[in-house]
């Protein structure tokens, strides 16, 4: 039996796709309404290093439950290896760079949660809602793929889990993450899911250790936001409305953002050029 890889990639109709468009629509467009070719620049550092420990908790946690008894999965750390080496020929050294520091990251891990009791009830799990605008009379199919689903042993609550890893984690971290559109996602799924049985949203942090020092694993709620949860729904129908708003026009000329946030994020946005000079076509 040929062993299994999970490999989601993103939800069919998710936050990260509406988060390009009120990022700025012209990314969106240029992002979804051209045609796809890879780059010859691979992603940058903290998406690669995301990717591949997000592949190896995702192999690790298979492995602790009954999800995947029909299939023979990679163990962590050799889906961490399999994942650079399904990367486009071009990528691919740029991602084995970082492999050796996946694997010694996960095995940490792994030994410091140890003694952790919880049920797996699903890994890289797509939910679904529609969301209905009233105005439009329309209907938009919304999706988020959550990293893990826990029970506790004891409560029978539900919890969401995100693996989130990054260079420095503190306070403002978790602010930041608490008003992110994916987590009030969540949290307005999680509530509608399970009612009395949701247990909330869990920040699971990986911390990449600096100047040879070791990693550091946190585990944390992130803080509660009822107005944003309760409102949200409107976050995405504005989202999908300007979408449709520019359907027909040509991607170059959807409205851009013009902010450095936007244009600049980690490093030059990938259609910088086109905006710069126009598109080539």
């Amino acid at each position: 039996m040929a062993k299994f890889l999970i490999d989601p990639g993103p939800s069919r109709k998710g936050w990260h796709r509406l988060s390009k468009a009120l990022r700025c629509p012209r990314l969106y467009a240029l992002s979804y309404k051209t045609e796809k070719r890879t780059s010859d620049i691979p992603p940058a550092e903290p998406l690669i290093k995301g990717s591949l420990f997000h592949v190896g908790l995702a192999h690790h946690y298979g492995l602790q439950s009954n999800l995947y008894e029909d299939k023979e999965l990679y163990s962590g750390a050799d889906a961490i290896q399999a994942l650079a080496q399904l990367q486009p020929p071009g990528h691919r050294a740029a991602w084995q760079r970082y492999v050796p520091q996946m694997q010694e990251t996960l095995a940490a891990y792994i030994l410091h949660w140890s003694a952790e009791q919880w049920n797996v009830e699903a890994i890289e799990h797509e939910l679904c809602v529609n969301v209905y605008d009233e105005k439009m009379n329309d209907t938009y199919f919304y999706t988020q793929r959550v990293d893990l689903v826990w029970q506790h042993p004891i409560t029978g609550k539900v919890y969401f889990v995100d693996h989130k890893t990054t260079n420095r984690f503190s306070g403002k971290t978790v602010g930041g993450y608490s008003m992110n559109g994916q987590f009030i996602g969540y949290q307005m799924i999680g509530e509608k899911m399970f009612g009395d049985r949701w247990g909330g949203v869990l920040l699971n942090v990986i911390e990449w250790g600096k100047g040879g020092a070791s990693p550091t694993f946190n585990r944390t709620s992130i803080d509660p936001a009822p107005h944003s949860v309760a409102n949200f729904k409107t976050t995405i129908i504005s989202a999908e409305r300007m979408i449709r708003e520019f359907e027909d026009v040509e991607p170059s000329l959807w409205p851009a953002t013009h902010h450095e946030s936007a244009c600049w994020a980690y490093r030059k946005c990938k259609f910088y050029e086109t905006c710069q000079w126009g598109s080539k076509t």
